[in-house]
């Protein structure tokens, strides 16, 4: 029994399939391993998004207390300072 050209061309197709069937096999495990280290590393990035910008927000809090009462005292000055010339 011989081979023709086309048995040996269908025996290729085959062994294209299961190779390919066996590629896409793997690489879905690929891309649920990369999902699944992306959410890791945006866990990280949100936790050390929220330790960065702490301090910011406390700094910033701060200074807006700061700029409020030196904003009070400023009228207060002002107002005795008009109550005095008239």
């Amino acid at each position: 029994m011989q081979l023709t050209s086309g048995d040996v061309l269908i025996g290729l197709y085959i062994v294209v399939a299961v190779m390919l069937i066996i590629v896409l096999y793997h690489a879905l495990f690929v891309m649920v391993d990369m999902r699944k280290i992306l959410r890791r590393v945006e866990d990280i990035t949100a936790q050390v998004e929220a330790v960065i910008l702490k301090p910011i927000s406390m700094a910033d809090q701060i200074m807006e207390w700061v700029i409020s009462n030196i904003d009070a005292l400023a009228k207060k000055k002002e107002k005795k300072h008009h109550e005095r010339h008239e």
